[in-house]
Order: C-alpha cells, then structure tokens, then sequence
C-alpha cells in the first residue's frame, strides 16, 4: 500500500520555518538551561513515509498510502550530564489512503542518546541517534495486517529555554527502516485467523517535530 502524492515544496517551507525560527532563538535571551536529570516530552510532528507510486500496471484492488500523515511524538529521558542524554522516543503518525475506509497508522520507538552543545545557554542545538522497531498497520474491520521491523533514527534540534527548566524542541529526523514480518489477520464467527509471513524489505521515513520538554 503506498502513495503517489508528494509535497517536497511543503516540507521545503516547514524546514525553513524551523531554521528561521533556530535562528531567532539563538539571537534572543533566555533562561540559563538545566539538562541534567529526568525529561519528559511531547510534540506534534509532520511525517513523510516513502512510497511506490502507483502505476498502470498496479491491480485495481490496490490501495495505496498517503506519503504523508501527522501524529504525535512523546518523550522520556534522563540527563547523565549537561551535554549527554538519554531518551525513549515513542512516536506514532496517521496515514491516509486511496480508499476511504482505511487508514495506516506508523509507529516507532526508539532508543536514543543526545548530544546537547552550548552547556548553560538558553538556546541549546543536539544531535541524536538511536535504534528501536518500526510498524506500520492499516485496518479495514474485519481485517487487519501489519508489517514490522527493527529501525534506527538519526536527526538533529534545538532546545530554547525562556526559563531554567521548561524547554521548545524542534527537530528534523530520519529514520531507516529493516521491514522483518507481515501478519495478517481476519476475524470470523469462528475466530480470528492470522497468518505471519518472513520478508526482507527496507523503508524509510521523515519527521519535523515540534514540542515542549520539561527537565526536573
């Protein structure tokens, strides 16, 4: 399942959005900023999904996916010293389709360490990397099916502190994608039928967040 609209011009203007904004941040005056201790999170992101676009030669019963969804992104973390981090990184993302009683959910967690530079200055750029697993499922009831994998992000943002402990997060991430199952499953009077098949494909996915972190 998989889309052929794309908006490269959109994510163009949101990306440029968040490095004027980067920009005016580290310009301005705020907080001293505290990194150390326990963190916790929450966005909305932009997600972009890569995919096949559809074709003449694609079967009619086909449904394909829209590249690109919204969603939200949660985070749980704890900070080891000024520049160094740890977080869990738990988000999730809605994805349209060609048929309009199916939508996709995608969902990842992750892993990740942080590298956070300019120690005790209010605007804060990090970068982070992590590993974790990937799903992607859509649902048209009675049937379900699901394809999952082991992933890994990488990305890069900005932390702005207007006060010691209360932080804007803005990032762009990439994340890359080893799909390893599909499962199907059909629920019938007589009970729920699954099949789980071994594949061997690999996918990708773009996000721009936008959130609030709390460091205790």
């Amino acid at each position: 399942m998989n889309s052929a609209r794309r908006s490269g011009m959109g994510r163009n203007r949101t990306l440029g959005t968040m490095l004027l904004a980067a920009a005016l941040l580290s310009a301005s005056t705020g907080a001293e900023a505290d990194t150390k201790g326990f963190m916790l999170g929450f966005g909305l992101h932009y997600s972009g999904i890569g995919a096949e676009e559809e074709s003449a030669a694609s079967p009619e019963s086909s449904v394909f996916v829209d590249e690109d969804g919204g969603g939200a992104t949660l985070l749980l973390g704890y900070g080891f010293t000024p520049a160094f981090a740890l977080r869990l990184a738990l988000n999730a993302s809605n994805h349209e389709t060609s048929d309009s009683d199916v939508e996709v959910l995608y969902a990842n967690s992750t892993i990740e360490a942080m590298y956070i530079f300019r120690d005790g200055r209010p605007f804060r750029p990090y970068l982070f990397g992590g590993i974790g697993g990937c799903s992607l499922e859509s649902r048209d009831d009675p049937f379900r099916y699901e394809t999952t994998g082991a992933g890994t992000a990488v990305g890069a943002g900005f932390l702005y502190f207007p006060g010691e402990h209360f932080a804007f997060d803005g990032a762009v991430r990439f994340e890359f994608i080893n799909w390893d199952k599909a499962t199907a499953e059909l629920v019938t009077d007589q009970g729920t039928l699954t099949v789980e098949t071994p594949i061997e494909e690999e996918g990708s996915a773009f996000k721009i967040v936008f959130g609030v972190n709390y460091w205790f």
